[in-house]
């Protein structure tokens, strides 16, 4: 069987929430979510590039018909073709604050909120492997293997970083179902005349090909709980370790209560739950449970880091007094990241485990003349009295000399989070936020190389014989001087065809004809795709064109169609006693016709030309083919 295209479908399921930048909207948010229509959508190339970027952790070099560079010369199309994918639902928005190193306070100018789509969210995804954009069926089988292995292997194991801010939290992702359908010409078109519905046999399991590069994931789970603090579990109770992270303005005086207990005054405690209580002060939620961030635990990890460093001797930046861009020598940057360099740690959001407990908790200042409530100093707030909060660490690199120096780090500044010194959310100077760390230990999930792979060599075409070669520039003459007349005007004509192009050409330079280029108009009637590049007269084709140029030894002939309507241009040498001459600089420049196959034009054949160029005052005042090699 010949293949003719792979369809990829699965479920994206969200671990955390997730942004996806849109365009500007009406949106009180700095970073709108992308939507469509309404809907949220996650937009194909964001996909394909999250899946070429997995890719090439693992193989090195990525087939031409995955990912293309233009070090090949003409770039190839990708056979990978992603479809966008949507979801019900509408955006929340979340709030980013900025921190300063020094107090501890809220950083100026840094305070700013995104849309995102909840956690549990679930998106249809379709991936295609197109089999008519690779060269032979080898190079289709590694496209189609690279495909499957990224996701089956690392995003169905949830090894999914999609959108923004992956490192403090938002876009965990994993798949769920992942399947696979090999289609060859029958079932393709009995796929296409069903409207996309009738698919063949799934494959029994996901191709996938094994990996040339190696690669190092290291994963940690810190349980970071909350409540009754008990040094000897059979003794007393020391106190009562509570949590609070505040959400976005909008939601900061409505609490809803999700599916935890809360707590009740004794006259209320037959009273049922109400589904939200109304707070100064409310706790950020997800899914009917609190919520905390990734940049919430990332901030103190890395404050932490800082305050060491200094008290060691070292110089280290706080990102929020240079925007960020702390540069390269900078030590924490080095580790968790600059505005050049993503970070090498990435958390997860955590959202607490079933079982746990808040209260809203009702609090006022206190006069120090009197020793009662201070004015009208009343306030309450909500903190979380009960939780486990389940933090996830992934730290990614290239070998275990980049990996093993980052794991270190994050084993000592978890290790404050065990002895009680690793504080987190909001309210820790009000007793809020020493819970305790419980860490498992490292999984290793590297991955290691276990094959070779070289690109496969791709046919060329055979030089004709007597012609230059294929990588040979057509001898270029020296610069020169030139008198140039140039007459400009509007044709006479709706719509601009091809043929009645060349005819003007032809009336206005002559017989030289060295070649002759155009742009299509946009048909969907055309079943074959037009020539756009030749070198005899097309005076009967009836192509509808937007540009066109003929070329001449020392002419040029060009016309194009504008909003009011076609124009031409008529550059050419003349002598210098002609009305109108302009002495000009002709300089020549050689080009490479590159042959590939466009997605609206017939292959242009591969060759060498030679540009004959006019500069006047310093600008390029146009240019013409003297000469066109095959």
């Amino acid at each position: 069987m010949t293949t003719k295209l792979t369809l990829f479908t699965a479920t994206l399921v969200q671990d955390s929430a997730l942004s996806v930048s849109g365009l500007d909207r009406e949106s009180s948010a700095d970073q709108p979510f992308a939507l469509v229509d309404g809907v949220p959508t996650l937009v194909g190339r964001g996909l394909k590039g999250a899946a070429v970027a997995m890719a090439k952790r693992f193989f090195d070099p990525l087939p031409r018909a995955v990912s293309d560079d233009i070090k090949h010369g003409a770039l190839r199309r990708s056979a990978w073709e992603f479809a966008d994918a949507t979801a019900p639902g509408v955006p929340r928005v979340r709030a980013g604050v900025g921190i300063r190193h020094k107090t501890g306070a809220r950083a100026g100018g840094v305070l700013y909120d995104r849309e995102v789509i909840p956690a549990g969210t679930k998106w249809q995804l379709s991936f295609r492997v197109d089999w008519s954009h690779v060269t032979s069926e080898a190079e289709g089988r590694e496209a189609e293997g690279i495909l499957g292995y990224v996701l089956a292997q690392h995003w169905a194991q949830g090894r999914c970083w999609l959108g923004g801010g992956a490192a403090r939290g938002l876009g965990w992702c994993h798949l769920e179902d992942p399947t696979a359908y090999r289609f060859d010409q029958a079932s393709y078109e009995r796929w296409i005349a069903s409207g996309r519905v009738e698919v063949p046999t799934a494959l029994t399991a996901v191709p996938v090909v094994e990996p040339t590069r190696s690669w190092c994931f290291r994963t940690l789970d810190v349980n970071v709980s909350f409540g009754e603090y008990k040094p000897e579990p059979n003794e007393a109770a020391w106190g009562l370790d509570m949590f609070a992270v505040g959400p976005h303005d909008t939601e900061r005086a409505v609490q809803p209560t999700g599916d935890g207990v809360w707590v009740k005054p004794a006259w209320a405690s037959n009273a049922s739950t109400p589904d939200a209580l109304s707070t100064d002060r409310a706790l950020l939620m997800e899914g009917g449970r609190p919520l905390l961030p990734g940049a919430s635990v990332r901030g103190p990890l890395r404050h932490a880091f800082s305050r060491a460093e200094r008290a060691a001797g070292r110089e280290v930046k706080d990102p929020h007094l240079v925007q960020g861009d702390v540069g390269p020598d900078d030590v924490a940057g080095k580790a968790f990241g600059t505005v050049n360099k993503s970070s090498r740690i990435l958390i997860r959001d955590a959202r607490a485990e079933k079982d746990w407990a808040a209260a809203k908790l009702h609090m006022h200042a206190e006069d120090e003349f009197s020793a009662g409530s201070y004015g009208s100093a009343m306030r309450d707030a909500v903190r979380v009295l009960q939780g486990v909060f389940p933090v996830r660490v992934v730290i990614e690199a290239a070998t275990p000399e980049e990996v093993e120096p980052l794991v270190a780090l994050i084993d000592r500044q978890v290790a404050l989070g065990v002895l009680g010194h690793l504080p987190i959310g909001g309210h820790k100077t009000r007793g809020a936020g020493w819970g305790r760390w419980q860490a498992k230990p490292w999984a290793v999930d590297d991955v290691k190389k276990t094959r070779d792979w070289s690109p496969p060599e791709e046919p060329e075409p055979p030089t004709p014989t007597g012609s230059h070669a294929k990588r040979t520039f057509i001898e270029r003459p020296s610069a020169a001087a030139a008198w140039v007349r140039t007459r400009h005007g509007a044709l006479d004509c709706a719509t601009l065809t091809l043929g009645e192009a060349a005819k003007l050409a032809k009336a206005a330079f002559g017989e030289g004809l060295v070649a002759w280029w155009c742009d299509p108009t946009i048909d969907l009637g055309l079943t074959t795709p037009p020539a756009t590049f030749g070198r005899e007269w097309p005076e009967e084709d009836t192509l509808k064109v937007d540009e066109v140029a003929f070329y001449a030894k020392c002419a040029v002939w060009r016309a194009v169609r504008t909003s009011s309507g076609a124009r031409f241009v008529l550059i050419e040498e003349v002598a210098s006693s002609d009305e109108g001459a302009k002495q000009t600089a002709v300089v020549h420049t050689p080009a490479r016709l590159h042959g590939f196959q466009r997605f609206s034009s017939a292959n242009t054949g591969q060759g060498n030309v030679l540009l004959r160029e006019w500069h006047l005052g310093g600008e390029l005042l146009g240019f013409t083919l003297t000469k066109e090699l095959r």
